[in-house]
């Protein structure tokens, strides 16, 4: 039976008190867990089972358990995210109410882009999504940013890692098209997405990097299809400006102009 300490708590709860617990004490055994967390044995083998799953905790050879490559990243999207807090708000309400759209910045996280900041625009119907909230990489214009960004071996590595699943009739789901999209991205100055993750958006996106001139995260302005379709010329641009200022203040000097510097 879970003591009074940890009666009550949701999966969420015994999850971080799991991974603070790996932190303090680098490997521990299921046992130990067990004992750790005040859990049943049977809940703390279902826990385990699950955060092992998606690789935020891994098994050593002597079965020990230890934080696993999940949580490394999640702690590399938050030490970039922070460092993007300090210098990128100001430029995304800008970019906000230039275009009077809703603006986000991303940071990649295993296969996926998670949001980790919303500008919400002004206008009644608007695209909106939940900070946290992760988007497929080849799916949507802040996912196709990033990977525009990477350079060339880089991206053909995790683009065959890639599922390219299909959320709408016009997601691209061949390899072949996504990088001839990329492509054309580079040469534009950045990303377009109409209706490929969702029919009722349309978003065009851009890669932002850090003082090596590694990307490092991306930024979007998404609208309604219906209004955005015959914007993305105009705002694309706008976006391509915002994401190379944000660079700046992170310490990136490019030494070639476009995407001749991205394509390295």
């Amino acid at each position: 039976m879970a003591s009074t300490t940890t009666m009550g708590k949701g999966s969420l709860d015994r999850g971080l008190e799991l991974f603070n617990y790996l932190a303090r004490n680098k490997e521990a055994s299921t046992a130990d867990l067990v004992k750790a967390l005040g859990m049943s044995r049977s809940a703390t083998y279902r826990l385990v089972e699950r955060l092992h799953e998606d690789q935020y905790i891994i098994q050593t050879p002597t079965g020990q358990w230890r934080l696993g490559p999940s949580i490394a990243r999640l702690a590399m999207a938050a030490v970039q995210s922070v460092e993007m807090m300090d210098v990128a708000p100001d430029l995304l309400r800008a970019l906000a109410q230039q275009t009077r759209e809703s603006v986000s910045l991303g940071v990649l996280n295993g296969h996926e882009i998670v949001f980790v900041y919303r500008e919400l625009g002004p206008q009644s119907v608007r695209v909106s999504a939940e900070l946290g909230a992760r988007r497929p990489l080849h799916a949507t214009s802040i996912g196709k940013a990033y990977l525009s960004g990477m350079g060339e071996h880089e991206r053909s590595k995790l683009m065959r890692e890639l599922e390219l699943t299909g959320h709408t009739p016009h997601t691209i789901t061949s390899r072949a098209r996504l990088e001839d999209d990329i492509q054309l991205s580079l040469k534009r100055g950045w990303t377009e997405e109409h209706q490929e993750f969702d029919l009722s958006s349309t978003c065009c996106g851009a890669p932002v990097f850090d003082h090596a001139g590694h990307v490092v995260a991306a930024i979007s302005v998404a609208g309604p299809a219906n209004r955005m379709q015959e914007q993305t010329g105009t705002f694309g641009p706008l976006v391509a400006a915002t994401a190379a200022a944000i660079s700046r203040r992170l310490g990136y000097e490019p030494r070639k102009s476009g995407a001749e510097e991205r394509a390295v």
